[in-house]
């Protein structure tokens, strides 16, 4: 708890840090901002606001439909707790996935198995990713120009992105393929365990690791079984990722940007995504706010980028953590009930 706190704590104090030294690079004022979000169109901010919800909603209509697929009655509105405990812990954590524990806590909570959780996680991990590649070849594809526009720095940053997650992606489907990598895994937790003096709990680590296994094979099995399900998982974290995207994009129009040049926001804020994604810093603070300015800048100019990365990260990111940190703990608050009803009878 106390390592979750000061990563929240750290969060805070550097996403002020950023915003401070934006303002301080756009030459704008709070004023001037403040102007510019109260002239924004409200037609435009609510698709933009939908959109921020929809990067919360099919992360976890995927994660249900993997459920259902393993044979567990997953419910929608659970679906939104899963994503929202991976959302909020990831964004603030220096880990990408640094949510998947926080997800499988409320999934362990209603009682579905620890292997069934390993294979959803993992295969929602695999199209996430994926899903992110598939924006950014189409972005490279349609867009190639955009990318020399950013600074040398930048454009190591969006390679550096691309190949981590080319390398995750190969690594999440050798987890689903071959288990020996998974059992190697965790024979190397348990050695750790052992030399940490943890030998009770490793031992009873090691016992689960052969019954764990082979229930995660079945799992795997019955996914590979019906090939329907990874086109879908695929297509919702496809939704997800250019649901996050487009709130940028919503927020240009809302700021009265230019219509037909969208497509180039988009592929702009794609290559951001890239460049930021797998940055060990928590919610890539910092580093996602300058790859917006300095891509952007190029575009609509200094100021306009600046007030743009603003009022979009705030939407996409700051809002969509806030709603996940309130979702979160009202799941914490029904389990806290349902434990204490279950006591009294």
């Amino acid at each position: 708890m106390k390592k979750k706190v000061f990563w929240a704590l750290f969060t805070l104090c550097l996403s002020i840090l950023t915003i401070y030294s934006l303002f301080y690079s756009g030459g704008l004022s709070v004023p001037e901002l403040w102007q510019k979000i109260k002239g924004a169109s409200p037609q435009w901010l609510i698709p933009a606001a939908l959109c921020m919800l929809g990067f919360i909603f099919f992360e976890g209509r995927s994660l249900v439909l993997i459920l259902r697929t393993l044979g567990y009655p997953a419910k929608k509105r659970r679906g939104f707790l899963y994503a929202s405990a991976d959302i909020y812990f990831s964004s603030i954590t220096p880990s990408a996935t640094g949510g998947q524990p926080a997800s499988a806590y409320f999934m362990r909570k209603d009682g579905i198995s620890g292997a069934a959780i390993t294979v959803s996680l993992i295969l929602n991990l695999t199209m996430y990713t994926l899903a992110i590649i598939t924006l950014g070849l189409f972005s490279i594809i349609f867009f190639p120009g955009i990318f020399w526009q950013f600074s040398l720095p930048c454009k190591i940053m969006i390679l550096i992105g691309i190949v981590m997650m080319s390398l995750l992606t190969v690594f999440f489907i050798l987890l689903l393929k071959k288990q020996a990598i998974l059992l190697s895994i965790c024979t190397f937790i348990v050695s750790i365990m052992e030399k940490l003096s943890f030998k009770k709990a490793a031992e009873r680590f090691r016992r689960g690791i052969d019954s764990t296994l082979e229930k995660y094979k079945e799992c795997v099995v019955t996914i590979g079984d019906k090939k329907g399900i990874l086109v879908q998982t695929y297509f919702l974290n496809l939704l997800q990722r250019a649901s996050q995207i487009l709130v940028t994009v919503f927020c240009y129009y809302a700021m009265h940007g230019n219509i037909p040049q969208g497509l180039k926001i988009f592929a702009i804020q794609t290559y951001v995504v890239m460049g930021s994604n797998f940055i060990p810093i928590p919610g890539a603070v910092g580093i996602s706010e300058f790859l917006m300015y300095f891509g952007y800048a190029s575009l609509i100019g200094g100021e306009a980028s600046c007030s743009l990365a603003i009022l979009s990260r705030g939407i996409s990111f700051y809002t969509c953590s806030i709603i996940s940190i309130f979702t979160v703990i009202l799941g914490f608050i029904l389990i806290q009930r349902k434990k204490n009803k279950e006591e009294a009878l």
